[in-house]
């Protein structure tokens, strides 16, 4: 539920409408579909390393004999084929975010995931995850949302739904916009990002911890009081 005016909020509050559209399932469902394309990004990752380190063993010229020692002469084709069902194309995909630094891949995840905690459709997939690495060489500051969400807007906000084994494939227009109401993102350190959201329609959201989220509070205020005028800080709050 997003782009809601205040009265569609209320609305959607009342219990003749949660019953009514099984707003709790609804959103239960949601949650699930993109946890799950997370876990599925997982995997994929999981599948990227057993390619790499599979090609790396096929490649040597012990393994070659042997194949061609017991009458089989394999190509990288075969091998992605036969052994990974993809294609040859696909394999290298995966190879080549199988080399990806594992700080880039838990920055693409978190950036990701704040993201679709604040409402938005994104990729969380092997192919942007080797984008996100590439821009991220020219550019340490660029974002996910720099990439994906600027692209979303510039195709008027058509998505499509790419959940695996869906029953219809439809596509859905949509809008970046969101009824969230405050959001703070904050790095801690090289592997733990903080993600705070608060929505109209959700209340407040967040995977962290009380103490890491303080740790962002603290820096937000100094960076406040850093960064006013004297007349300024001497009406502030804290």
């Amino acid at each position: 539920m997003r782009n809601l005016l205040e009265i569609e909020t209320a609305l959607l509050r009342s219990t003749t409408v949660q019953d009514g559209l099984s707003l709790s399932k609804v959103k239960l469902l949601q949650k699930t579909q993109k946890t799950e394309e997370r876990s599925r990004f997982v995997k994929q990752l999981n599948m990227a390393n057993l390619m790499k380190d599979g090609k790396q063993w096929f490649d040597k010229a012990e393994t070659q004999q042997y194949f061609a020692d017991n009458g089989v002469t394999w190509s990288s084709d075969d091998l992605a084929d036969k052994v990974f069902e993809c294609g040859k194309s696909w394999m290298y995909k995966c190879i080549k975010a199988s080399n990806v630094d594992a700080d880039v891949v838990e920055r693409f995840k978190d950036e990701c995931k704040v993201l679709q905690m604040d409402g938005y459709k994104v990729k969380v997939t092997i192919e942007e995850l080797n984008v996100f690495d590439k821009a991220l060489s020219l550019d340490p500051n660029v974002t996910v949302s720099d990439l994906q969400l600027s692209s979303t807007m510039e195709d008027d906000s058509v998505v499509h739904d790419t959940i695996e084994d869906s029953d219809e494939a439809t596509d859905t227009t949509e809008t970046t916009n969101s009824d969230t109401i405050f959001t703070l993102s904050y790095r801690l350190n090289a592997s733990e990002n903080v993600a705070v959201r608060y929505s109209a329609t959700d209340g407040f959201i967040t995977t962290n911890s009380d103490e890491q989220i303080i740790k962002a509070i603290v820096f937000l205020k100094e960076q406040i009081i850093a960064n006013c005028s004297d007349t300024d800080r001497d009406t502030l709050p804290f």
